[in-house]
């Protein structure tokens, strides 16, 4: 800890942020006294600043969070408490601000992710992703965690070929605020061994240029591939990676989706399914959500006008309750995604093909899991893609046994022979009932 704690302080010293402490009794007074006094609790235990962005007819603060929701619900809790007036509304952030009124100015509170702007999850997947690229292309060759941050903080990210030019804020995002990540050793190790793994394929096959694939793609890919990163080979081809992260004994998902995005998904593979998309909708609403105290119409239950009126309801209930509406909701799903694969097998084996397999017409996929400071890779999607060819039946089908509520499979038959997928559908959050996408995984083989 002592070494990662002097790497740090000698990466700031390299690339500084500007930091600062101030008690948050005397952070409040300072910041706002000028426009608005606010109780001191309102804000007490927050990281918070006026952005540059202030405006005249309405005070600006911005609030860090690594739980953003949660923090944005308690500070709203205190200013009413206080008696404040403010209300969450609808803006086009991915969590709503708090908009309020109080000693006669107007004021905004933006609850932001930490890291840069950028949410921890994101930060550590890009972690894993991009400093291997960087690394490769600049010839780095760290020795360890410190060496390797080091070595990329001496990097002048926008002369790097490996990052699509719309990508660089991202990118700068990343290396500046890593070491704030609280898995920065490991995510490091892990993108030690995704470099490991770049490497043995340059070994093997002579590499031309990697691509870390963010959110643009390099020319000759195509822009909806599922890939983390683009292998160019000296010969030109092509060979995306999509990467994961995971223990020698866990065993990562190899498809992350949403039940939505499966029914109907512009950016990628999908049924193209609106009409089940919109019947599922509704039978969620009919059957769970309009039992439910104070929830709005069908119409704005899941967007942004109704967000808070729903999270609101969804709050007023017990655990036990919100369990109860939870388990009906994730059936609902479940049995709505089993149907659906069991409708129609041409298109059923071509999601399978394009979701999970992540073929792509000139650029295959592989799966590599970085597992410490090396990796290994995932290999069911061999085994399934050798089948599928052969496939005569597609038979999706609910795990059995009441403690399997999130499981279901999907078997696919040729003549005596199966292989079966194990899928998952859950709740990606703590959040539960307040979302309205479940996650969908692809688990591996049965």
């Amino acid at each position: 800890m002592e070494k990662l704690m002097s790497l740090q302080q000698y990466v700031r010293q390299i690339r500084p942020r500007t930091e600062s402490y101030i008690p948050h009794v005397d952070k409040v007074q300072n910041i706002l006294s000028e426009d608005i006094k606010f109780p001191t609790d309102v804000l007490d235990g927050f990281e918070f600043t006026q952005t540059d962005k202030s405006e005249k007819s309405r005070v600006q603060i911005k609030v860090v969070s690594d739980d953003r929701d949660t923090d944005r619900d308690e500070i709203l809790r205190r200013l009413k408490n206080a008696g404040i007036s403010a209300n969450i509304t609808p803006a086009s952030s991915s969590v709503d601000p708090i908009d309020g009124n109080h000693d006669g100015r107007n004021f905004r509170i933006n609850v932001k992710p930490k890291s840069g702007g950028m949410g921890e999850s994101t930060l550590n997947s890009s972690i894993t992703e991009l400093f291997p690229c960087i690394a490769f292309e600049k010839k780095l060759n760290p020795t360890n965690v410190e060496d390797f941050m080091v070595k990329l903080m001496a990097v002048d990210l926008s002369t790097c070929k490996c990052i699509i030019k719309s990508d660089l804020p991202a990118a700068e995002a990343t290396v500046n605020g890593a070491d704030a990540s609280s898995k920065f050793k490991e995510k490091m190790e892990n993108a030690l061994g995704i470099l490991k793994f770049i490497n043995d394929q340059h070994n093997d096959k002579s590499i031309k240029d990697v691509y870390w694939g963010y959110r643009g793609k390099p020319s000759g890919v195509p822009g909806n591939h599922p890939g983390d990163m683009f292998i160019q080979y000296a010969d030109n081809a092509w060979l995306g990676v999509s990467l994961k992260a995971g223990g020698k004994k866990t065993k990562e998902p190899q498809l992350n989706t949403y039940h939505n995005t499966i029914f109907v998904n512009s950016k990628g593979p999908d049924f193209n399914d609106n009409s089940g998309k919109d019947a599922l909708r509704k039978a969620v609403y009919t059957q769970v959500y309009s039992k439910i105290k104070g929830m709005p119409s069908i119409q704005d239950y899941d967007n942004r006008k109704g967000k808070s009126k729903t999270d609101a309801a969804i709050n007023k209930l017990s655990k036990k309750d919100q369990d109860s509406y939870y388990d009906q909701y994730l059936g609902l799903v479940r049995q709505a995604l089993v149907d659906r694969f069991n409708k129609d097998k041409k298109s059923s084996l071509k999601y399978i093909k394009n979701a999970i397999l992540r073929e792509a017409p000139d650029v295959p996929t592989i799966v590599i899991k970085a597992v410490g400071s090396s990796y290994e890779e995932v290999t069911d999607r061999d085994a399934v893609g050798v089948f599928l060819p052969q496939v005569e039946f597609v038979k999706a089908y609910l795990s059995s046994g009441r403690k399997s509520k999130q499981n279901w499979f999907i078997a696919l038959l040729s003549g005596e022979d199966v292989i079966t997928l194990s899928m998952a559908v859950r709740s990606s959050t703590g959040g539960k009932l307040k979302q309205n996408n479940l996650k969908v995984t692809y688990n591996g083989l049965k």
